[in-house]
């Protein structure tokens, strides 16, 4: 065999074995029930929808004895004395029945106004261990993203 033909071969051979052990050990899963069920993240993603959807109707509503919108986003206080989650409750009771004046049941709550109320950050993480801390979170453009801590 000559040289380039010596090293084709110990390439092929590396590149197969790297690829063995890639498919026989993920190194970037997380270990076996340190992730929420599918109906606890559907859960979750349920909740930041529906403070999205009350941060939006929050916006463009009328303040009391006013006649203009508010064109302002709201703190998870003002939010919640708005009466807005509560005229969403029928829509969404199983959600629903988790949001109260203090967070959400079973989550930790992090929702950020811009001081000029221009913007919003949300964050919900799972406040169960054995869940790894699944976290939610979106923002005014109402994207939704998903993650976990490193493993």
């Amino acid at each position: 065999m000559n040289k380039l033909s010596l090293t084709v071969a110990a390439f092929f051979l590396f590149t197969t074995a790297f690829a063995a052990h890639s498919i026989a050990k993920p190194q970037d899963q997380a270990a076996p029930g340190n992730s929420p069920s599918h109906e606890a993240q559907f859960t979750a993603i349920s909740v930041v929808r529906t403070i999205n959807t009350a941060e939006v109707g929050y916006r463009f509503s009328k303040a009391n004895g006013s006649a203009q919108s508010r064109h302002r986003y709201a703190t998870w206080s003002e939010l919640y004395a708005s009466g807005i989650l509560d005229k969403m409750r029928r829509s969404t009771p199983d959600v629903s029945s988790l949001i109260g004046a203090d967070g959400v049941q079973g989550y930790n709550l992090a929702l950020i106004v811009s001081p000029d109320g221009q913007s919003y950050q949300l964050a919900l993480h799972d406040a169960k261990p054995e869940n790894a801390l699944f976290s939610v979170f979106s923002d005014q453009s109402g994207l939704i993203y998903t993650g976990s801590p490193l493993q």
